[in-house]
C-alpha cells in the first residue's frame, strides 16, 4: 500500500511576516479610499454650495493690475467681451482658475497668467504678467507698438520713447493684436530694439544699424 506524502506545514516565520504587509497594504487601501471619497465629497459641496448668491462675483470687480495706457475697468470689459464670459460667476466653482486663466490669456495684452486666487465669499484676484512695448513702428493711423517678439500690441499701447523701425512694411488693416506683426522685418528687429534700446533701428546690407540716443552709430548681426 502506497502511503501518501505529507503536506508541508507552512512556515511560519513566512506568515509572521506576510501579516504586517497585508496590515500595511490594507490601511493604505482604506487611507486612500477615505481620501477619495473627501475629495469627492468636497467637490459636491462646492458644486451645492457654489450657486449661492453669497458666492457670486462680478466680473468687473475681478482684482488684478491693469496693463499700461488703459484702467482695469475698460480692460476687464475687453477680457470679458474676447471670451464671451457671464457678467458674474461662481468663487467657489471648481474650474474657476481654468476658466478665468483662459479668458485673460486671451487679451493681447497677457504675456501670462500667473495666478488665480479666490477668497471666499466674493473677492478674486489674477495675477498677470503683461507684454513690454520695446519697438514703435510708423503706420497711417499713428504709430503702433510691438513686444520683444514681434507680438502687435493694442492700440493703447503707449509708443512714446520707444525705439523707432525705419523702413517697415505698411501694417495690413486686417493685422489682429496678440498676432505677431505681419512682416519678417519687424519680428527680427524687435529683440533688438529691447537689447540695444536704441533711438532709431533700420535694417541695411550690413546688418542692423541703431543710432543710439547720444548719437553714436552701432551695427549689429544682419
Amino acid at each position: 500500500m502506497v502511503k501518501r506524502a505529507r503536506k508541508a506545514k507552512p512556515d511560519a516565520a513566512g506568515r509572521s511576516r506576510v501579516r504586517p504587509i497585508l496590515a500595511v497594504l490594507v490601511t493604505l487601501g482604506v487611507a486612500a479610499a477615505l481620501l477619495f471619497g473627501l475629495s469627492r465629497l468636497g467637490d459636491e459641496a462646492r458644486r451645492n454650495i457654489g450657486p449661492r448668491d453669497r458666492y457670486a462675483v462680478k466680473f468687473a470687480d475681478i482684482r488684478c493690475d491693469p496693463p499700461p495706457g488703459t484702467t482695469r475697468e475698460t480692460f476687464l470689459a475687453e477680457v470679458r467681451y474676447a471670451a464671451n464670459a457671464e457678467p458674474t460667476f461662481q468663487s467657489l466653482d471648481p474650474d474657476l482658475t481654468a476658466k478665468l486663466s483662459a479668458a485673460f490669456a486671451a487679451h493681447p495684452w497677457v504675456a501670462s497668467v500667473d495666478a488665480v486666487t479666490a477668497e471666499a465669499p466674493d473677492a478674486v484676484t489674477v495675477k498677470l504678467t503683461y507684454r513690454t512695448p520695446v519697438l514703435a513702428i510708423a503706420t497711417s493711423g499713428g504709430k503702433r507698438a510691438v513686444d520683444a517678439k514681434g507680438i502687435l500690441l493694442p492700440i493703447s499701447a503707449p509708443t512714446a520713447d520707444l525705439p523707432e523701425l525705419l523702413g517697415a512694411s505698411p501694417l495690413p488693416p486686417d493685422a489682429v493684436a496678440g498676432k505677431p506683426w505681419p512682416d519678417e522685418m519687424v519680428v527680427g528687429a524687435a529683440p533688438k530694439a529691447a537689447e540695444y534700446k536704441p533711438k532709431t533701428i533700420e535694417r541695411t546690407v550690413q546688418g542692423w544699424q541703431l543710432i543710439q540716443p547720444d548719437g553714436r552709430k552701432l551695427v549689429v548681426g544682419r
